[in-house]
């Protein structure tokens, strides 16, 4: 049985116009760094957390650009693999410096890519590719 709703963040990292997306060897797309938040967790401890997982990389408060209360949502394709119907994220833009480490972790992410915001319709980033696209229009770089 599959869960109705799962509360989430992702990040939408920025430097030099540009911003990070990963491919996922998870499903072969591609994706911001995200994912789920902790029972009674506010998205900005879990956009630290997230980032940390994922990327290695600790997160100073002062790299906080903006962050968003509207959610942008999916849902997840009726496959045996995701154990959830929907997700919807908290949206934080942040400004990356490059003395901060990126890292993948585990097997979130196989590559790590700077695109203009306008290019990522270029990569699949499947179901998510609307979510992706209200994401990018809150912080404005799209």
């Amino acid at each position: 049985m599959k869960h109705e709703l799962r509360r989430a963040v992702m990040g939408v990292l920025v430097h030099n116009d540009k911003v990070l997306i990963g491919s996922s060897p998870r499903d072969g797309g591609y994706k911001f760094p995200q994912g789920g938040l902790e029972p009674n967790e506010h998205y900005l401890d879990g956009i630290k957390r997230e980032l940390k997982e994922e990327l290695g990389l600790e997160l100073d408060q002062s790299a906080i650009l903006d962050h968003f209360d509207e959610t942008v949502g999916y849902d997840y394709p009726d496959e045996d693999r995701y154990i959830f119907k929907r997700q919807e994220l908290h949206v934080v833009l942040i400004q990356y410096h490059p003395t901060m480490k990126l890292e993948p972790q585990d097997d979130e992410f196989d590559e790590l890519l700077w695109i203009n915001p306008n290019e990522l319709h270029k990569f699949p980033t499947y179901f998510r590719a609307q979510a992706y696209q209200r994401a990018l229009e809150l912080c404005k770089l799209y």
